[in-house]
């Protein structure tokens, strides 16, 4: 598995195309923006993009998506079960005020706790994580966890936006992400990567 990093959008989201070397297929996470530079990795290294994956649904990772779907039309927007009414609302996902326009977005592939998903051979586990939104979620592949805005270092994400729950984030992240091991890096949704262990140890939200 080889990952690559990109920050898009207004906010500054952490976005990510994670690939198989072998097979050459990739899944695209959390698009806040689109950026030229991604369209033209994915084709330099040959890679199919097959799924855009969303953590959750607020307008400054989802503003991507429709650029790249013109660019690869096949491509399957994957989300929580739980995350439409959010994605589908521009009033509920914030767009307008994140992004500058208005985003309403209908996932192709809906998942729930705990189901697992093959691109080329790499197996992706989705673990529901609400509490920053209704359906967030976080997704883990080969000991890196994409954590969204669930989990940062030393901090975690806002509950102040429509459907967030700061009791409900608190038990996602220590009955569900404390339970991984405690080398498992976490990729956050905005600024630096962690460890599970490290947040255990230092996150001041959560211990």
């Amino acid at each position: 598995m080889k990952i690559i990093h990109y920050t898009t959008g207004p906010i500054s989201v952490n976005t990510f195309v994670v690939y198989d070397e072998e097979t050459k297929d990739c899944f695209i996470l959390d698009p806040g923006g689109y950026k030229q530079e991604i369209v033209d990795k994915i084709r330099e290294l040959e890679l199919r993009p097959s799924y855009i994956i969303l953590t959750h649904g607020h307008g400054d990772h989802i503003g991507g998506i429709a650029r790249l779907k013109q660019e690869f039309p096949d491509i399957k927007v994957v989300a929580n079960k739980n995350e439409v009414e959010l994605l589908e609302d521009p009033r509920k996902n914030d767009s307008l005020e994140m992004f500058g326009r208005a985003l309403s977005v209908t996932p192709d592939i809906l998942t729930d706790d705990m189901d697992t998903m093959k691109v080329g051979n790499m197996e992706l586990l989705f673990i529901f994580t609400p509490g920053h939104t209704p359906g967030g979620q976080s997704i883990l592949v080969d000991g890196h966890l994409f954590a969204g805005d669930t989990l940062f270092r030393f901090s975690v994400g806002r509950t102040d936006f429509w459907g967030g729950s700061f009791p409900q984030l608190k038990k996602s992240i220590v009955e569900k992400l404390f339970t991984l091991p405690d080398d498992t890096v976490v990729l956050p949704g905005h600024m630096g990567f962690t460890t599970i262990g490290e947040e255990k140890k230092y996150n001041p939200f959560v211990i």
